[in-house]
C-alpha cells in the first residue's frame, strides 16, 4: 500500500525479518515504497492531475477568503471608510434617484473642494452599492467621470478617483468590466513617483487580476509585468500567478522573482512577507518544476526559513508554509535543501503544535511530504528533532481531519521499513488507527488498513496487539462495504492473519507447550 498524500492506492510493502533493535544511526532499510508527493494541499485523492490542480485553487481560493478576509477588505476599502467621517452612517446605503443626481452634479461641480468631497462619498457608497448606485456603474456615465479625474493633474482627485475605481474592481463581474477602461492609467501611476497613488493603483489592479482569466490577459497585454516591482503590488502579482495559464515563464523573463527575493530578505514586516510569499506558492505550485528549480538556485530557502519564527504560527505564515510544502513535494533533493536549515525541522515541530488550526494542518501536510523522501537520513533527523511523539500524540488526539494529516508523516515513515516501523508507540497508536477503521471515510479507513497490513508484517507481536483491542472487529467491519479495494484488502488481512488457518496454528503451539 502506498501511505502517501497523493496517491493511497497501489504499490507493495517492503518487508524482511530482524529481531535486533532499531539502529537509526546507521539504517539499512530495503528500498521504500515509491512515493509520490503532492504540491499545495489536498482534501482527499484526485483522480487525476488536472483534479488535483483544480482542488489546489479551489482550496486555496477558500483558505485565503478566510484568513485575509479582515486583511483584504481593509485593503480594499479601509481609506474609504476613513474619509467618510459620519458616524451615525449606516453599512448600506439607501441612495434615491434625486441622491444620485446630486452625486452626479457634484462630481461635476467647479469648486474643487465639492468634487472632492463626492469623491470620497462615492467611494463609501461603493462598498456597499445599493441598486441605483450600481445602475450609475454599469449603465450610467460614472466609469467615464472618473477616467476624467485620472487623466488629470490634480493629484488628491486621482487619488480618491482610484479608491473607487479599487472598490468597483472588487465587486460584481459586471463593475470590474466597466474598470477594464482604467487599467493604462493604473499602469501609469505604478511607473509614477506619488507613493499613494501607486499604492492604490496595486491593490485596484490586484482587485482586476483576481477577477477573472481575461481580465489577467489584459492586465498582461497592457504591460503590468514590465513595471519595477514595489512590495505593495505582490497582492496583483499572486492574482496575475493564478490559473493552469498564468504564463508564469513572463514572470522569470521580467525579472519578477529577483525583486521577489530581494524583498522577502530585506523586509522585516510578516504582512509583506506574507503578500510575498502568496505569489511564491503560487510559482512553486506548478506542475513544471523548472520554476521551483530557479528559485531554488535564486536562494530561496535560506529566506522563507529566516521568517518561519518571526510570524509566530499565525495565519499570515500559511503562504510561507504553503511555498515550503510545494518545494518538498520535488525531488529529494529539494527535501535535503530544506532539512540543511539549521532552523527548519525545529521551526516546523512548533508549526505543527500551533494553536492556529489551519497552520496546524498545513504544517502536517509539509512533513508528509519532506517524510516521504527516499533518503534515510532525512528520516534520522526527523526522529532526532523529536518528531515521533509529537505526530504520535496528534494522530490520536485531535481531529479527524488533523490525525489523518498526522497520520501520513508516520506511515511514510514506517514504509521505509521494519527498523522504522518498530520504532513507532504502537499501543498508542493502534486504538487510533483503528477508529479510522471504523470511520465512514474512505481515506481513513484506508490510513488505518495501511497501518494495520505494517503492523501485522513487520511487528512480531502485531497479531495479538490487534486481537487485544478488538482490531478483529474493525476489519470485519470494512469487509461489508461496497468499496472493493478496502473489502478486498480486509478480507485478506482477515484470512491470513485471523482465519482457520491461523487459529489452528496457535492451538497447536499451546498444545506442545
Amino acid at each position: 500500500m502506498d501511505f502517501t498524500n497523493a496517491n493511497h492506492n497501489n504499490g507493495e510493502i517492503f518487508m524482511f525479518q530482524s529481531s535486533s533493535p532499531p539502529k537509526l544511526t546507521q539504517p539499512t532499510p530495503p528500498p521504500p515504497t515509491v512515493i509520490h508527493k503532492a504540491k499545495y494541499k489536498r482534501n482527499s485523492i484526485s483522480k487525476s492531475p488536472d483534479e488535483a490542480r483544480q482542488k489546489r485553487i479551489e482550496l486555496d481560493a477558500q483558505v485565503r477568503r478566510k484568513h485575509r478576509e479582515q486583511l483584504i477588505t481593509a485593503k480594499r476599502i479601509k481609506h474609504n471608510l476613513d474619509a467618510y467621517k459620519d458616524d451615525d452612517s449606516e453599512s448600506e446605503f439607501d441612495l434615491t434617484h434625486q441622491d444620485i443626481e446630486r452625486l452626479k452634479s457634484g462630481l461635476n461641480d467647479s469648486d474643487r473642494e465639492s468634487r472632492l468631497s463626492s469623491l470620497k462619498d462615492l467611494c463609501t457608497y461603493l462598498a456597499d452599492p445599493p441598486d441605483t448606485l450600481r445602475h450609475f456603474v454599469v449603465n450610467d456615465n460614472c466609469i467615464e467621470i472618473l477616467i476624467k479625474f485620472l487623466s488629470g493633474t490634480d493629484p488628491d482627485e486621482q487619488l480618491q478617483a482610484t479608491w473607487c475605481i479599487t472598490n468597483i474592481a472588487a465587486g460584481p463581474k459586471e463593475f470590474c468590466q466597466k474598470a477594464f477602461t482604467a487599467i493604462p492609467h493604473l499602469i501609469a501611476f505604478l511607473h509614477g513617483e506619488n507613493i499613494s497613488l501607486q499604492d492604490q493603483a496595486a491593490w485596484a489592479i490586484g482587485n482586476l487580476a483576481a477577477e477573472a482569466p481575461e481580465c489577467r490577459d489584459l492586465l498582461r497585454a497592457n504591460g503590468v509585468l514590465n513595471v519595477t516591482l514595489a512590495q505593495t503590488i505582490c497582492f496583483a502579482l499572486s492574482n496575475l500567478a493564478r490559473g493552469p495559464n498564468a504564463n508564469l515563464d513572463e514572470f522569470f523573463s521580467a525579472g519578477i522573482t529577483q525583486h521577489l527575493l530581494f524583498y522577502l530578505g530585506a523586509e522585516e514586516m510578516n504582512e509583506v512577507v506574507s503578500e510575498i510569499s502568496w505569489v511564491l506558492t503560487y510559482l512553486t505550485s506548478s506542475d513544471d518544476d523548472k520554476y521551483t528549480q530557479i528559485l531554488l538556485k535564486e536562494g530561496i530557502v535560506p529566506l522563507l526559513v529566516k521568517h518561519m519564527r518571526s510570524f509566530n504560527h499565525g495565519p499570515l505564515a500559511l503562504p510561507l508554509i504553503r511555498t515550503l510544502g510545494n518545494i518538498a513535494s520535488g525531488p529529494d533533493d529539494n527535501t535535503d535543501i530544506l532539512i540543511q536549515q539549521p532552523d527548519f525541522l525545529h521551526a516546523m515541530l512548533e508549526y505543527i503544535q500551533s494553536d492556529c488550526r489551519p497552520v496546524k494542518k498545513e504544517s502536517l501536510w509539509v512533513m508528509s511530504n519532506i517524510t516521504a523522501t527516499r533518503r534515510p537520513e532525512v528520516l534520522i533527523k526527523v526522529f532526532n528533532a523529536g518528531f515521533i511523539p509529537i505526530l504520535s500524540t496528534i494522530a490520536t488526539h485531535t481531529n479527524f481531519d488533523i490525525r489523518k494529516e498526522a497520520a501520513y508523516s508516520l506511515l511514510n515513515i514506517a514504509s521505509h521499513g521494519e527498523e522504522y516501523m518498530r520504532s513507532l508507540p504502537h499501543q498508542d497508536l493502534l486504538p487510533g488507527f483503528l477508529e479510522f477503521v471504523r470511520s465512514q471515510d474512505m481515506d481513513l479507513i484506508r490510513l488505518g488498513l495501511g497501518y494495520i497490513e505494517l503492523l501485522l508484517t513487520q511487528v512480531q507481536n502485531g497479531q495479538q496487539l490487534i486481537e487485544q483491542m478488538h482490531g478483529i472487529d474493525a476489519l470485519e467491519s470494512v469487509t461489508l462495504l461496497e468499496e472493493p479495494s478496502l473489502r478486498d484488502t480486509s478480507t485478506r488481512l482477515m484470512d491470513k492473519y485471523f482465519g482457520e488457518d491461523f487459529y489452528s496454528n496457535i492451538n497447536e503451539v499451546q498444545l506442545v507447550e
